[in-house]
């Protein structure tokens, strides 16, 4: 385990450091911190550990956090700091093995594999169409489908799922804020999906406003410029909004 030293911490708590919002101060939007967010809530949940969540401006970083991080995000625990997204994955279940967050399914693991990559290119204008992201949303789409789980691997939230789901949701909220691009209502096993996250009390507490994701990507100088008619939408001075709603389709929620 690459690791660095620093001042002890009780046996059962962890620290995790994530990016702060627009003020600095608050919860951002970083889908790789929500992941681990989420990863902690689901194991001190069943008791395995206490944890808190530190926001860090990575602009002005506390001189103490400098003394042992240089990135986001990192946990502490005991005399350990760890700041690899593999080797964080590792640790945590190493030290907290309940409950059991590991998966088997490869082809889970596959058809998520390029969604966020093709996501980026679109927002970005690398792609200038949104077909190849659809392609890959389409792919999720038939998997799940065909999956009878709630989630990805199970009918509980596993590593992938919180890899996953914080990706999809700055997917489903930026692609709508720069490029005008919904989800398509009629893939109903991509939204079944989006449903019982939503529905999920670890989601929705670690799940940042769509303001902080749009602030995120906009802070990107690669990200399409936000429309003129949606920056008041969007402003982070705004009372915060959840896009976690799904469609109706036949009279039915999916």
């Amino acid at each position: 385990m690459s690791a660095k030293k620093s001042v002890s911490l009780p046996s059962d708590s962890v620290e995790l450091y994530v990016k702060a919002g627009w003020d600095g101060q608050s919860y951002g939007a970083c889908p790789f911190c929500q992941r681990f967010y989420m990863i902690l809530d689901l194991k001190a949940k069943y008791g395995a550990l206490n944890y808190k969540v530190i926001t860090v401006n990575m602009a002005r970083p506390p001189p103490d956090f400098k003394k042992y991080a240089n990135k986001l995000p990192v946990i502490r625990h005991e005399d350990e700091v760890v700041m690899d997204s593999d080797e964080i994955v590792q640790y945590i279940d190493e030290n907290f093995p309940s409950p059991d967050l590991r998966y088997t399914n490869l082809q889970a693991h596959t058809v998520c594999l390029d969604i966020f990559s093709k996501f980026s290119f679109f927002v970005k204008n690398v792609s200038h169409n949104h077909e190849p992201l659809l392609k890959e949303l389409h792919a999720l789409d038939s998997f799940m489908q065909g999956a009878g789980t709630r989630f990805l691997c199970s009918d509980k939230l596993t590593h992938l799922d919180c890899l996953m789901l914080p990706k999809l949701q700055h997917i489903r909220v930026a692609s709508k804020a720069f490029k005008d691009f919904d989800f398509p209502p009629g893939l109903t096993g991509l939204w079944s999906y989006l449903r019982n996250a939503y529905a999920d009390e670890t989601f929705r507490k670690t799940c940042p406003s769509d303001q902080e994701i749009v602030h995120h990507w906009s802070s990107k100088r690669e990200t399409t410029c936000l429309p003129d008619g949606k920056k008041r939408y969007y402003t982070v001075e705004s009372a915060p909004v959840y896009s976690l709603d799904v469609p109706q389709m036949n009279g039915q929620v999916f």
